[in-house]
Parts: C-alpha cells; structure tokens; sequence
C-alpha cells in the first residue's frame, strides 16, 4: 500500500485532489473502475470532499449527500461517479437486495460513504481508500491510501 498523509482546509484541497485525479485516470486507462472508499466520522466531510472533487470535473450535476436514496449517479466528460452512501444499512444482507455490488468496480467511479458494512460484498482491488479526519473546525487530516501492485 502507498499512502499521502495531508492536512489541510477545505480551501486547500487542490493538491489532493490532483492526487486522486491521477490515481483515477490511471485505473481506468487500464479499464478498470476504482473504489473510492472514504471513511471519517459524521460531519468530517465526506460528502463535501466528493462534491468539491467531482464539480471540478465539469459536471452540471448539483452534488448531494445519498444519505436518504442510498446512491445518486453523477455524469462528467471524464467519467460517470456513483456516489453511494451506507450510513442507514444495518446489516450487510441489505446489501444483496440492492444489487450495489453489479455497479462497484464494473462500471464509471464509485465513491461509498459508511463502506465497512459492505467489506465482503466489494471488489478485493480497484481500492482507493480516504480517511478524513478532523484537526480543528477548520482544517482536516486526509490520507489518501492505494496498491501501486493494482494499477501498474
């Protein structure tokens, strides 16, 4: 695993940002779709970072947080994102009636807020992993973490 440790205001989240740029275009040159898995607690800033990272994309979409949909797609010129976001599951069997797992790794992006209850239902690679963490009012500790093994 590879791994960037920043920490930043949300008003400097550009070099992060390239960061996950990079990582993305590399896995889907290859054609293969990454999974972004962002982990923080409630109100770190999970669905801010996926709105401020994808509207840089040149999206039209307005970015909200899925919490009650469970999922909203997003479409840019560079790639489709599902922004998925599993805070309301109780248990992993809820999974298997969604069918999230036919979309995470075998189509566009997908970004998934509260991911640990769907660990056996997603793909083993593609991973992106984000752990936001908060310093302060305003500024955040961001790891950005990845196996250089999977997009080489």
């Amino acid at each position: 695993m590879k791994a960037s440790f920043l920490s930043l205001r949300e008003s400097e989240l550009n070099p992060l940002f390239v960061s996950l740029d990079q990582l993305v275009e590399q896995f889907l040159k290859k054609k293969q779709f990454p999974v972004l898995l962002i982990t923080g607690e409630m109100g770190a800033g999970k669905t801010t970072f996926v709105r401020e990272w994808f509207s840089r994309m040149g999206t039209e979409s307005s970015i909200n947080s899925p919490t009650f949909s469970l999922y909203n797609i997003y479409d840019s010129p560079k790639f489709r994102l599902y922004h998925f976001d599993l805070y309301r599951l109780k248990f992993p069997e809820e999974l298997e009636e969604l069918g999230f797992e036919e979309i995470w790794g075998k189509e566009g992006v997908s970004a998934i807020e509260w991911w640990q209850i769907a660990e056996p239902y997603l793909p083993k690679t593609n991973r992106i992993l984000l752990s936001i963490e908060s310093d302060s009012i305003d500024c955040r500790s961001y790891t950005l973490e990845w196996s250089e093994d999977e997009i080489r």
